[in-house]
């Protein structure tokens, strides 16, 4: 007796936008792969969502009713499942860091977009949505203490005040520099990084990506004062910076947004499937091997400490 194969059913994408010919040339470039439907309000596609699941959803920012932010807000609520991805120019800052802090946004796609990276961000939504379906739960973290706070800032007088209003709620770490980060990390049980985008002449994006791309169940807060919302974005898309807090600080924000980094951490801990929906953007440059190595070097005993990664949690 044969048995008949089974294959997949295709991914179904909600692409939203208010201009017909934009959501017209997204059905015609993804048809071919995935079940496309399209929406040209934020309450079209809400009632859409009502009656038929959708695993990817891909909204512009600037709609006339209710804003690609607002939308995604609520499919967050509604719909917690489904990988959520903004269309932007780049243009509205406060927009693009209240996708994350609200809409937990996965992606941000520019517009005009490049095809081939248009195709790699859905490609890669698909399997987050996909593997977040699809994996089991991996057994819970032994590990009896509470995850720690670390904060990574060159300038000392910041750095003691952050520390000042963490520590109420908080055990926290400080470093002034990468090396002493990955000394903390090395030796603590560490669950939220908060720093900002450069600390003395490290990149900061580039290594919260590689530790998130070993390490994907420490969640981040990104600190800025830049109004360079390119930046924003490419961070974001690298790292997946979890919570963004702008400076000068306001105590009542920053504490809320390192609370709900904490949670979001131990929920990783609980449920090692969720990290697939932060998997970071693949690198088309070359890595830096030195920095990668001492990322690894500084995470092997934290990885030991909770659970055997399977291959899945990569």
């Amino acid at each position: 007796m044969n048995a008949t194969a089974h294959t997949p059913s295709p991914a179904t994408l909600l692409f939203v936008d208010d201009e017909a010919r934009v959501v017209n040339l997204l059905r015609i470039i993804f048809r071919d792969k995935y079940r496309v439907i399209t929406a040209t309000s934020g309450a079209e596609a809400l009632k859409i969502m009502s009656t038929v699941p959708v695993d990817v959803l891909v909204s512009d920012q600037r709609m006339p009713g209710m804003l690609g932010i607002e939308l995604l807000n609520e499919v967050r609520q509604r719909y917690p499942k489904t990988i959520r991805i903004l269309l932007t120019g780049y243009s509205d800052l406060s927009a693009i860091v209240g996708s994350v802090n609200e809409g937990e946004v996965f992606r941000f796609i520019n517009k005009p977009w490049d095809q081939d990276d248009l195709q790699r961000t859905i490609a890669d939504a698909v399997d987050a949505a996909r593997a977040g379906a699809q994996t089991e739960p991996g057994a819970p973290s032994t590990i009896d203490e509470h995850p720690e706070v670390l904060v990574i800032d060159d300038n000392e007088n910041d750095l003691n005040a952050m520390r000042a209003v963490l520590s109420t709620e908080h055990d926290v770490q400080c470093a002034l520099s990468v090396p002493a980060a990955l000394r903390v990390l090395e030796h603590s049980n560490i669950g939220v990084i908060v720093t900002e985008a450069r600390v003395g002449s490290a990149d900061m994006g580039e290594f919260l990506r590689v530790l998130k791309q070993h390490y994907p169940l420490i969640t981040t807060v990104m600190l800025t004062k830049s109004a360079d919302a390119d930046l924003v974005v490419k961070l974001i898309n690298r790292a997946q910076i979890f919570r963004f807090a702008t400076k000068p600080l306001r105590r009542n924000v920053f504490q809320l947004a390192v609370s709900a980094a904490m949670k979001e951490h131990l929920r990783y801990r609980a449920n090692p499937s969720l990290v697939h929906r932060t998997r970071v953007e693949r690198s088309t440059e070359p890595e830096d091997q030195n920095l990668v190595a001492a990322v690894v070097r500084s995470l092997s005993s934290l990885k030991s400490r909770f659970w055997k990664f399977g291959r899945g949690a990569r």
